[in-house]
């Protein structure tokens, strides 16, 4: 499994009701510190840090709550992941614009995190090894191997388990970090009660968490372990089924917390970066349960999950207007009774510039039976991008907000790549994307030749 890198806390005795902590944070060439907290899709401002006479910045925070992981930076793009509340003071050096590479001074809290991630990445090391010397062993039927291997990684779930119950007998918040992190391997503990391993892992990758713990509602591990959890499952179930397993096991956290939320989250965004089939299922059971509780993580899931329901087919082919290289405006609503070929391109692009005497071809083939094509460009300079259009003889519609990736309308159809295309029935309904070449002038035959 893969580990990515959120710094988390852990729970000291001795931490009272009325405690503060102070932060200072030593780091050139920053104008301003912010203390930012994770809300389960996003970051928020906790509070700014003050600029002191010798150009530290500080701030105090209070402890009762014990400690909590939080982020240290001047944006949200170059923070420090850090434990809070668990030193009187937590002292940080580093410098802006690479506060990631930032050190928290002489925090044994933060050094006793530092030293799980590296137990980590050797579980996770020791784990793949085992597994493909088990596997390698197996081909060649060699028996001797086999049980060595298995003897290994008997092992290995023994130091895991070990794990658990020291750090839950130390540090109750750490341990919770633990918990999302904790696989025990099917061929030793399955023993007969699953079928595969598939059903193994659904039911058991989360085996010793405490659900009914409200403290997995402010660890960002929860949002974690679980965008862990779906990117596993997302190869081994490429459909929309994906999202009824994974809403099963979010249904274990009590209803409308913010646990459930983080880690509703956490498979959200696994599955948003895959452009899973199962995507937009899981957004609308999210915004669906948190849209009264949680808005602003609400109203992004549904910004995102917009893109992702234009690679539904049948889906509503999301509306913009846009300028041309003329001066005037071209809407795709205005295209309506037409098949259009949206076609996501820009001038330095190769490949694009490639394809383009193929959707050539199909233009002048199709475009007096009701198809046209309305080229978004993603280029930055209008000169280049009209005499692309020149160069290339591209006599349909064009339009460009000249922002480059950054273009409104390629952000709306999630375009990440280009070329890209999205073809759009006469109703506006999305018929496929990415049809080129030969694909697209079979699916436009198609389309023409039951034209009634």
């Amino acid at each position: 499994m893969k580990y990515l890198s959120f710094f988390l806390g852990c729970l000291f005795s001795g931490v009272l009701a009325g405690q503060s902590a102070q932060i200072i944070v030593e780091a050139k060439g920053c104008q301003a510190i912010y203390l930012y907290a994770f809300n389960g899709v996003d970051f928020d401002v906790v509070k700014p840090l003050s600029a002191d006479a010798s150009g530290a910045f500080q701030t105090e925070i209070p402890t009762a709550g014990g400690p909590a992981f939080r982020y240290i930076g001047s944006k949200t793009s170059d923070v420090l992941p850090v434990i809070v509340g668990g030193d009187d003071t937590l002292r940080i050096t580093g410098t802006c614009g690479a506060m990631k590479a930032a050190v928290a001074v002489n925090s044994p809290i933060n050094e006793a995190y530092q030293e799980l991630k590296k137990t980590f990445q050797a579980h996770n090391r020791d784990f793949s090894n085992g597994m493909r010397s088990y596997q390698a062993a197996a081909q060649k039927r060699d028996s001797l191997t086999m049980q060595q291997q298995l003897e290994a990684l008997q092992n290995l779930d023994a130091r895991k388990r070990r794990l658990v119950t020291k750090t839950r007998d130390s540090f109750p918040l750490l341990a919770k970090v633990v918990t999302m992190n904790t696989y025990l391997t099917f061929l030793n503990e399955n023993k007969g009660q699953y079928p595969n391993e598939l059903d193994y892992f659904v039911n058991t990758y989360f085996q010793f968490v405490d659900y009914q713990d409200e403290g997995y509602g402010d660890l960002p591990w929860t949002y974690e372990g679980n965008r862990n959890f779906a990117n596993t499952l997302s190869g081994a179930i490429p459909n929309e089924q994906l999202a009824d397993i994974l809403l099963a096991v979010y249904d274990r956290w009590p209803a409308g917390s913010q646990a459930r939320m983080f880690a509703m989250g956490g498979g959200f965004a696994a599955l948003v970066q895959k452009k899973h089939p199962a995507t937009v299922k899981l957004a609308d059971a999210f915004i669906q349960q948190f849209r009264g509780k949680y808005p602003k993580q609400v109203a992004k899931v549904e910004a995102q999950a917009a893109t992702m329901r234009t690679y539904i087919t049948g889906a509503e082919a999301p509306l913009f207007t846009g300028p041309t290289p003329e001066g005037g405006t071209v809407s795709l609503e205005s295209l309506r009774g037409k098949v259009v070929l949206i076609d996501f391109w820009a001038s330095w692009c190769g490949p694009c510039r490639r394809e383009n005497p193929n959707v050539v071809k199909v233009y002048d083939k199709y475009k007096d039976k009701g198809f046209e094509i309305l080229g978004v460009s993603l280029d930055k300079t209008k000169d280049r991008w009209i005499k692309a259009i020149a160069d290339d003889q591209l006599s349909w519609l064009h339009i460009s907000d000249l922002k480059g990736w950054q273009s409104q309308y390629g952000r709306l159809y999630g375009v990440s790549s280009i070329p890209q295309t999205v073809l759009v029935d006469r109703e506006g309904k999305i018929l496929a994307r990415n049809l080129r070449g030969a694909a697209l002038e079979q699916k436009l035959a198609e389309i023409f030749s039951t034209k009634k």
